[in-house]
């Protein structure tokens, strides 16, 4: 669902001591987005693109959202389906679809929690590069991502476990000239995790990743075709308490050796950390950081390290109304490979700050929202800052 129609803030994901409570919501949502740069690019920029820079988007969605505990078994599901159509860029016209399955289930004295996801969309064009003598191929490109994780865990639930994780995404482009950047990504995990109600949990965790680019040229002339990430660290979680949740890491990652053809080392301290507080009755803040290294599947390079930083506050002016506050920075460094490129992207930098208005009776909500984005980048054929207004509504029956 569009970012400013459904607001800033996101549960925090991670472990907890209890299933989820049982909920079954079904709801429709339509939502108006006016943009003053959908290339989000300079002039220059969006003419290459052959995009109007100043457009409407509407969306319109249906979701589903099942969490179905069973003792300590649980499933949860939630999907969402729908059509981005622009008044302008139909060029960009597309569906939106995720759809996300989950489950917990205890095996003797072992834990296994399993996940799948699919999701595919328009791509953000500000995480598309510029392709040479192809304007169309430049800006219409749906990005499927599909994602399994495995998780095992045995040992008692209040103590020491050992625990070992497997995952596999795969990344893919529509556009023909962006397909060599089609990827896909094995995670291999194992450590440790200590749990206590009064602590929380707190682990170690080794891991590694491996990016496989599959569709590129076997001559190497666009880059080597495999990178690995090793990471290892600590990982801390409390979300017991009702003022205070808290859930972070930290560790070092390191990029393998054998990427011969890699022209910058993103090497270097990662991290994630996500907070959300109560201030009073009415008011609530939630604060968010995080440095990772990523594939590029937009943009003609090997990996990406991305930092954000963002900080949204809720206050609720009555019992139906309430308004909300974002300010978030994004940094992005591109190992972009030793082979230079046309409008290769290699650094950027992102702000963003977002003021939000929200009505809600029974099963209705009705949120305005307004956003400020700028962002400066290597080279400045990426700059651009715009205005964004968003309207959108919501309905859901709930049980």
């Amino acid at each position: 669902m569009p970012a400013l129609a459904d607001g800033q803030t996101r549960p925090i994901d991670g472990h907890t001591f209890n299933p989820p409570p049982r909920k079954i919501t079904l709801s429709v949502a339509s939502d108006l987005l006016y943009d003053t740069n959908v290339a989000h690019g300079t002039e220059t920029a969006a003419r290459l693109r052959d995009i109007e820079q100043e457009d409407v988007r509407s969306t319109n969605v249906a979701a589903i959202d099942l969490a179905l505990p069973a003792g300590r078994a649980a499933f949860t599901f939630l999907g969402v389906v729908g059509y981005d159509a622009y008044a302008r860029n139909d060029q960009l016209d597309r569906e939106r679809i995720d759809l996300s399955a989950g489950t917990k289930l205890p095996l003797a004295f072992c834990m296994f929690d399993g996940d799948l996801h699919y999701a595919r969309a328009q791509s953000d064009l500000a995480d598309l590069s510029l392709v040479p003598n192809a304007p169309a191929e430049a800006a219409a490109n749906a990005r499927t991502d599909r994602r399994a994780d495995a998780r095992l865990a045995c040992g008692p639930a209040i103590g020491i476990r050992p625990f070992v994780s497997l995952g596999h995404t795969e990344t893919t482009n529509s556009a023909a000239a962006r397909r060599f950047q089609d990827v896909s990504e094995t995670r291999y995990a194992a450590g440790l995790s200590y749990a206590n109600p009064v602590v929380g949990v707190v682990s170690l965790v080794a891991r590694r990743t491996s990016f496989d680019y599959d569709r590129r040229p076997p001559d190497g002339s666009l880059g080597s075709p495999r990178f690995r990430v090793s990471y290892a660290g600590v990982g801390f979680d409390r979300r017991l308490g009702a003022r205070l949740q808290m859930t972070a890491s930290l560790g070092y990652a390191w990029m393998g050796e054998h990427d011969a053809r890699s022209g910058r080392r993103l090497n270097g301290l990662n991290w994630d950390l996500a907070s959300t507080v109560r201030l009073a009755d009415r008011a609530q803040l939630t604060v968010r950081t995080s440095r990772a290294i990523d594939a590029a599947t937009g943009t003609f390079a090997n990996l990406v390290r991305t930092s954000s930083f963002a900080g949204t506050i809720i206050y609720a002016l009555g019992p139906s109304v309430r308004v909300d506050a974002t300010a978030s920075l994004m940094t992005r460094a591109f190992d972009a490979g030793a082979l230079p490129q046309p409008f290769q992207l290699i650094d950027d930098r992102s702000q963003d700050y977002v003021l939000g208005l929200e009505y809600r009776r029974a099963r209705a909500r009705v949120r305005l929202a307004a956003a400020y984005r700028q962002r400066d980048a290597t080279p400045d054929l990426y700059d651009y800052s715009g205005f964004l207004l968003s309207l959108g509504v919501r309905y859901a029956l709930e049980r």
